[in-house]
């Protein structure tokens, strides 16, 4: 089926790798833009892995990487839907003519590579611009084009820390904790898309094109703004308490039955404490227990819940640890507490909430089978959004980029595949 789609007209020619980049390109691939994602045959896209993975890596499907797995990576393949691959080698001068050609024909173009790098191979914006004078150009460096720190190699496992959030993540008494994600990532590629989409519309009124400087480190930053406003208030820095809010208590995950099962619970006024007290003491829990929960002054109050937490989160949990998390969600949201249960990957497969909303997706990857995958997290009532084909395997559309779009002849990309400028099969010798 032919759905009309917001970017449907615009061509994003994609340089960028790993996370931040990508995962911009696949929001506009999700709005229907065409995404050319190209890389380099020795140095391709990290997120496909290795050359030579052991097994039993997560990463690949039953934990088998295959003989193509730069092809079968979960981490990229989840992330380029709906995009052309192809590859060019833009250390030779053929491939730069190539490359300039497809600049020639594109609307946007985005890296994220180290700062100043394409400038180095004679490819700064105003350039660029004599190939295509209304160019956007998106840049997204770790730390921005200019500054003493612009030089500096950065991915988001580090920005959680240079950003400040990695002080405030932890347990009381502990050390600062990485987080289970490097936001920064996911963030700087939300940041960029919208900017991507007003510097379109800048276009359209114009006619000018424009440099965006996107500094991942500082999209990290800016999560934590409620945090340093605070400082220059109070000069009181955020203190680590794990799972616990400053303001309402209890507020946890607490242990359930089966082999880490979780249920979080975040009690934020008296009558809702209620409610959790009334159940816990009609549970037929040792009667001391129950009856000391519901009655003891200590937990009349918030005020008085917030200072004696560790007493009350081991009295929710002895409660808690003989439960299905399932059920008892269901029954403390009844009373009117808000509950959840922690949800793991194959639960969030079967929910019925995401499964009636399609929230995953079935694709089928000619080199990984069918599998589904997290969908487009919006519903557009006029153009819905569509996942159009399975991310590309490496160098898949080099022949309908290069032959259909710029017009190479057969013998034109026949040479550049014998002289290694493009291929479909890696020729360094990557390992990590």
């Amino acid at each position: 089926m032919n759905i009309k789609q917001p970017l449907e007209n615009y061509r994003i020619l994609d340089l960028s790798r790993i996370w931040a980049g990508p995962y911009c390109t696949k929001l506009l691939a999700d709005l229907g833009a065409e995404v050319i994602k190209m890389e380099s045959l020795s140095v391709y896209d990290s997120h496909r892995g290795p050359i030579a993975p052991a097994r039993g890596i997560a990463a690949y499907p039953d934990g088998e990487p295959g003989e193509e797995p730069w092809n079968r990576n979960g981490w990229f393949n989840c992330l380029h839907f709906s995009k052309y691959g192809v590859t060019l080698e833009l250390t030779s001068q053929e491939g730069q003519a190539v490359f300039e050609k497809l600049v020639s024909v594109s609307d946007v173009l985005i890296e994220n590579f180290r700062q100043g790098s394409l400038a180095r191979l004679g490819y700064d914006y105003d350039a660029l611009k004599k190939s295509r004078p209304d160019l956007i150009y998106v840049s997204m460096p770790a730390f921005g084009n200019d500054g003493p720190w612009q030089s500096y190699l950065a991915y988001g496992i580090g920005q959680e820390q240079l950003s400040g959030m990695a002080h405030m993540t932890g347990y009381a008494g502990d050390g600062p904790m990485k987080s289970g994600i490097n936001h920064g990532d996911p963030i700087t590629g939300s940041h960029a898309a919208g900017v991507v989409l007003a510097a379109l519309r800048h276009r359209r009124r114009t006619g000018k094109g424009m440099f965006i400087d996107v500094s991942q480190q500082e999209s990290a930053v800016s999560l934590i703004g409620a945090e340093v406003l605070a400082f220059q208030i109070s000069g009181q820095e955020p203190e680590r308490n794990g799972n616990h809010s400053p303001r309402v208590a209890p507020h946890n995950a607490y242990p359930c039955l089966g082999e880490d099962r979780w249920i979080t619970i975040a009690v934020t006024n008296d009558q809702q404490w209620r409610a959790l007290a009334g159940l816990v003491a009609g549970s037929g829990l040792a009667t001391n227990l129950a009856t000391n929960l519901a009655s003891d002054p200590r937990f009349d109050t918030n005020e008085g819940r917030l200072g004696n937490q560790d007493d009350l989160d081991e009295i929710i949990s002895r409660w808690t640890e003989s439960q299905d998390a399932f059920k008892l969600a269901e029954r403390l949201q009844e009373v009117g507490v808000p509950s959840s249960p922690v949800l793991r990957g194959p639960d969030l497969l079967e929910d019925a909430h995401y499964k009636d909303r399609d929230t995953f997706v079935a694709v089928d990857h000619p080199h990984v089978g069918v599998r589904k995958y997290p969908g487009i997290p919006w519903k557009m009532s006029v153009t819905p959004g569509q996942i159009r084909w399975a991310s590309p395997a490496l160098g898949q559309h080099n022949r309908q980029i290069y032959g259909q779009l710029l017009g190479l002849t057969e013998p034109e990309i026949m040479e550049l595949e014998e002289t290694g400028v493009i291929g479909d099969k890696p020729t360094g010798s990557r390992i990590i």
